[in-house]
């Protein structure tokens, strides 16, 4: 790579104050594909002096295919819309225009093209170059148009206009770009800016100010890293100073036998405004927005007042605490990934499921995580409940027609995360409840028609309801028809009848309202294969319905 910089192609060519350009990057987005041909979007952001001349409308831009012959080609780009001031915070006075400038290009598929910007001369105030107003700016991409094994065609990373501003002697991290929109692998290095002409494709590294190199750009004793997984330039300088740090992008991709291809190159010089601390302008600390999770969900999801930085996969259960309805703080968080652009919006990994209840979330617990530090240097420090809703009950057992009196056993799901119960019945008796709440024995009528039994079950503070509504039928099958008689009682392989009407069929439940026989009654019903424990058996006809319970060994 280190040649990379002198295939460069793309030039836009004016003329510019001393005084006046700082840094910038260029960047493109893929258009349509028409035959063997490509069009493309291309963009260049230039980065302004507040106090410098303004920027031309159109430029020309040069550019031509990596490994091709002949002079670069020109076409002319032109400004979009007007320019946007950015100011620096954290108490900064640091101010920038930025620029952005448009061209569309028509290129051929499967090839890779060079494009540059040069000018000069850099504004004085720029601390970690050797003479800047005297030193020009050389700001350059490859553009892949596609690959054959990879993909037909690409699109190049977004970036945000930002003056980077920290405060002296703390650590702060900024974004280099956004994730890859084609989900590309991104490989990161701090390179020397650059110098150079566009026209002739030629760079040069430019020389550092006494005191600064390349492995330390914010100057010796300072720190500059960068952190790939999310993204971030991380920086801490004991001075005060405005310094250029030129950050090298390579997106990769896999062609069809598995082999990472280079997909663009992009090389982004970014403007890091260290400032003095002031107790004056120091912000408020950041604070939790809220929280959420759904039970059995082994994710929680939350929101800040703030951006935090790094901002993807770096909480765990020692900046973030997480204490649970039984109050153990477990290390229940592994990690974490952002969800907002805006860096406010987390999701955490947890390692084990969320259970009902009260939970408890605490922030700045590690005070020297960059993980709880946003803009600014401002602290998460905060706390916040969210309360995780449990499943809701619902009671098992005969919901159709009941014959009165009968007594029924129901049981109840999810009695588990139930810590108190009212219930009330119309038409029926509670007779008897598990002191678990896991089944509650009814009784009822004793009138015939519509009856009900409901649950209200509390977890928390928080009610869910659990009814059974049932009709409730006379005294059964007519001693006029016959006596019928059933037994034995408990049984083991058949239970017998006599005296039964003909034309009764039957349905045999279990007490959580399964169905485990069912036809038309006989001198017998086999028990063959239906589980041991207490049984539901109806009997109707034309005229009754009749419940017996019945015990299987």
């Amino acid at each position: 790579m280190r040649n990379l910089i002198t295939l460069l192609s793309i030039a836009l060519s004016f003329s510019l104050s001393a005084s006046h350009l700082i840094t910038g990057y260029m960047y493109y987005d893929y258009v349509s594909t028409n035959g063997n041909q490509i069009t493309y979007d291309v963009y260049l952001d230039l980065y302004g002096d507040a106090t410098g001349i303004s920027m031309p409308i159109s430029a020309g831009i040069y550019y031509s295919e990596l490994n091709g012959t002949g002079a670069a080609q020109s076409v002319s780009a032109s400004q979009v819309g007007s320019s946007t001031a950015i100011s620096g915070n954290c108490g900064s006075s640091y101010s920038v225009n930025v620029y952005t400038y448009k061209t569309t290009l028509t290129l051929t598929k499967n090839k890779s093209y060079h494009f540059a910007f040069s000018s000069c001369c850099r504004p004085p105030n720029i601390s970690n170059i050797l003479n800047p107003s005297s030193q020009g700016s050389y700001i350059g991409m490859i553009l892949v148009t596609g690959k054959a094994d990879v993909r037909p065609f690409n699109n190049s990373i977004d970036f945000q206009p930002e003056v980077n501003t920290a405060y002296v002697g703390s650590t702060a991290a900024f974004e280099i770009c956004s994730t890859d929109p084609d989900n590309d692998s991104l490989g990161f290095a701090i390179v020397p800016p650059k110098g150079g002409t566009a026209s002739s494709l030629t760079t040069t590294n430019l020389t550092y100010a006494t005191g600064y190199t390349n492995a330390n750009p914010l100057g010796s004793g300072n720190f500059v890293s960068i952190d790939t997984n999310n993204r971030m330039l991380v920086v801490n300088s004991s001075t005060q100073q405005n310094a250029v740090i030129n950050v090298r992008i390579v997106e990769y991709a896999k062609d069809t036998t598995g082999t990472y291809k280079i997909m663009s190159v992009i090389f982004k010089e970014m403007i890091i405004n260290v400032v003095a601390n002031s107790s004056s302008s120091a912000p408020n600390p950041i604070e939790f927005s809220g929280a959420a999770g759904s039970f059995a969900s082994d994710t929680l999801t939350i929101t800040t007042t703030h951006p935090i930085y790094p901002h993807q996969g770096n909480f765990d259960s020692t900046q973030l605490v997480l204490v649970d309805p039984n109050g153990l703080s477990a290390n229940y968080i592994l990690g974490s990934s952002n969800l907002s652009a805006s860096y406010n919006a987390f999701s955490l990994n947890l390692s084990d499921s969320l259970t009902p209840g009260l939970w408890t979330l605490m922030g700045a617990l590690n005070t020297d995580s960059m993980a709880i530090t946003g803009t600014c240097d401002k602290p998460l420090i905060d706390t916040i409940n969210f309360f995780v809703t449990p499943p809701p009950p619902a009671l098992v057992g005969p919901t159709d027609s009941v014959y009165a009196p009968a007594n029924i056993t129901y049981t109840m799901t999810n009695y588990q995360y139930v810590d108190s119960i009212s219930y009330a019945l119309s038409n029926a008796t509670l007779i008897s409840s598990a002191p678990d709440f896991s089944s509650f024995e009814v009784q009822w009528g004793p009138t015939n028609g519509a009856a009900s039994f409901a649950v209200y079950a509390y977890n928390g503070g928080i009610a869910d309801t659990a009814a059974i509504d049932v009709t409730i039928y006379g005294i059964g099958i007519d001693e006029r028809d016959g006596s019928l008689k059933l037994y034995p009682n408990p049984a083991e392989d058949f239970i017998y009848f006599s005296g039964a009407p003909v034309n009764t069929s039957f349905e045999l439940h279990n007490t959580t309202g399964q169905l485990l026989r069912a036809g038309t009654l006989t001198d017998r019903i086999d028990l063959h294969g239906v589980p041991s424990g207490t049984l539901l058996l109806t009997l109707k006809n034309q005229r009754t319905i009749r419940q017996y319970k019945l015990v299987k060994r």
